[in-house]
């Protein structure tokens, strides 16, 4: 619901006038008292109104979406007591939806009651494997990676009552992470224990926060660049909230992230080795789970891990077929050829990274017209951050661009433009930026389907190759098929993690072998798909989907094919299943 990383990027939306409306104070209502309160609404109102009382029970959404400034001082609570009150919530708002005549419904109404019935239906199957799932993770997917970013990237720090509110809530951080060490503790007890190596780096993690320099840690480093901002506090009072903010963390923040040590160390002395979801209680109906929540299909892990193969077969020839143009050994390996091609093709200087990267975008979006008749209406800026690629959309009020997060370290130049096509246009921002401006009921224009909002970026990789975007720069077409393969692998990787055994060091030879990445990078993968089961697999599955579905229209309907429109249905809908959007191009092929 909050948060959703996409290739080591960030997806996120804000809110502002032009959204719902203030949500009301945080006395939260009994599930009683929520059905009561939505008896008898028009189903518009009741859509609109039944999502706020969900994001309501989440502080930290309130805080992403600026719904409610007051709600700013507050963090989520993650007690099982409250998760299980939630899922009541969650139950008596689909009972309600249910009530509904769908065939007095028009057709726009028809698409949102499907979708939020998917919605409803998910978050309801996520709780019955709560105790599965990894909150405490080294990865954005869980703490306390989540807290740092609230803190980092998403609380507001444009006014003096900004500031305080962000010293408030670093007060609340012992409390959260209390109730955090004790789920850890208390699932541990049941038999759900991450492994043994995702505990070290949890341990050393939050070792380097707890016993590190105060000025350091990532909350204050933010809080101070953030301070520094706001032009009308006088010197004064410019002190006092940086000493306020300090003392917060001496006081609240390190020593929360020193008992979470503590914790993963005692925990990590007799975790299990074995890296697999599947290796928990009833694990392997805890993983096809999070297949069918992040695919939403009904895709097996078998059937996964057998498309990743096929795929990087397809992928390998062609680049075979792009190194021989270029001269290069036919008997050489994959990785190896790879290595030569990033070499020839160019390394970008780190002062000139982000000026590149601008460039790329501008041009792209000189050509977008090629195949889109609808744009967002805000802007894409590039952000310089030390771990880039990733990208955090822009704001509903309009106050704030999309900005793509890019690294600004020298790098290869022929993987830049696929990465610009991915996060920025035509991929995540020309997405995201047109789901934001839709007509549509809130949670469409909020909410992101991993298949299908990561399926867009990855089709937008081969968009522009089909496009004729890479005909001057036959490097950077080899850099797009690396991240084509890269995609593909992981889908033979996860499943092989997950379902198949798989340990740490095979999981890294075979994206070593495959992807052409060094050790230390698909190292840092691996490490990712141990602690988020499943996710990796959304990308190359809603690309395949988008890329059949557009094929399926073409024949359909042969020289009346228009791209364009073609861009327009998928575009429109906000983020939707992937079966919602078959049926979505299907009609619009029949009318």
């Amino acid at each position: 619901m909050r948060r959703l990383l996409i290739f080591g990027l960030l997806v996120l939306a804000g809110c502002g006038e032009d959204g719902p409306g203030e949500i009301p104070p945080h006395e939260l209502p009994s599930p009683e008292q929520v059905g009561a309160s939505l008896a008898g609404l028009s189903f518009d109102a009741f859509i609109e109104r039944s999502y706020l009382e969900l994001v309501r029970r989440s502080p930290e959404t309130t805080a992403e979406l600026s719904l409610r400034p007051e709600e700013v001082a507050r963090l989520d609570d993650l007690t099982p007591a409250f998760a299980a009150e939630t899922d009541e919530v969650l139950r008596v708002v689909q009972d309600i939806l249910q009530t509904y005549d769908l065939g007095a419904l028009s057709a726009d109404q028809q698409l949102t009651y499907e979708v939020y019935d998917w919605y409803l239906d998910d978050r309801r199957r996520a709780h019955m494997f709560a105790d599965h799932r990894y909150v405490a993770t080294q990865m954005l997917n869980g703490e306390p990676t989540s807290t740092e970013v609230l803190f980092t990237e998403i609380l507001p720090m444009g006014s003096e009552a900004d500031a305080q509110a962000y010293v408030d809530r670093l007060w609340r951080v012992d409390d959260k992470f209390a109730q955090l060490d004790a789920l850890v503790r208390e699932r541990a007890a049941r038999g759900f224990v991450p492994p043994k190596m995702m505990l070290g780096w949890m341990q050393d993690r939050t070792a380097a926060v707890a016993f590190g320099e105060t000025s350091a840690a990532p909350y204050l480093v933010a809080f101070r660049a953030k301070l520094a901002k706001i032009s009308n506090l006088d010197d004064d009072r410019r002190t006092e909230l940086d000493e306020a903010a300090t003392r917060a963390v001496e006081e609240a923040v390190i020593p929360a992230y020193a008992s979470l040590s503590r914790t993963f160390g005692d925990l990590r002395r007799d975790a299990r080795e074995s890296l697999g979801a599947s290796t928990l209680p009833n694990g392997a109906a805890y993983y096809a789970e999070t297949l069918r929540h992040h695919t939403t299909t009904a895709s097996t892990a078998e059937q996964i891990h057998a498309r990743g193969l096929a795929e990087l077969d397809r992928i390998h020839t062609e680049l075979r077929l792009h190194f021989e143009a270029l001269g290069y050994p036919a008997e050489e390996s994959i990785a190896t050829l790879l290595a030569r091609a990033a070499d020839e093709g160019g390394i970008v200087e780190s002062r000139d990274v982000l000026s590149t990267y601008t460039e790329i975008i501008a041009r792209a979006e000189e050509r977008l017209d090629e195949a889109f008749d609808i744009l967002p209406s805000s802007d894409v800026v590039v952000i310089g951050v030390r771990f880039g690629g990733y990208y955090i959309g822009p704001s509903l009020d309009g106050t704030r661009p999309g900005a793509f997060y890019a690294g600004t370290a020298s790098e290869a130049r022929f993987g830049m433009r696929t990465l610009a096509y991915h996060e920025a246009v035509p991929g995540h921002h020309l997405q995201i930026g047109i789901a934001r401006d839709l007509d549509l009921p809130f949670f469409r224009r909020v909410t992101n389907h991993t298949a299908y909002v990561e399926g867009w970026a990855l089709y937008a990789e081969r968009l522009a190759a089909d496009l004729g975007w890479y005909e001057d720069d036959p490097y950077g077409d080899i850099g797009r098929l690396q991240a084509e393969a890269f995609r593909a692998a992981r889908l033979v990787v996860d499943t092989g993690i997950h379902a198949m055994e798989w340990d740490f060091d095979r999981a890294t030879r075979f994206f070593e072998d495959n992807a052409g990445f060094s050790r230390t990078f698909a190292q840092g993968q691996v490490a990712r798909y141990i602690a988020w089961p499943g996710q990796a697999t959304a990308y190359a599955t809603g690309m395949a989907r988008i890329l059949a579905l557009r094929a399926r229209a073409q024949a359909a309907l042969g020289e009346d094919f228009d791209l364009r429109a073609f861009h327009r249905v998928v575009l429109t809908s906000g983020s939707v299943p992937l079966p919602v959007l078959e049926r979505r191009i299907d009609e619009w092929i029949a009318q």
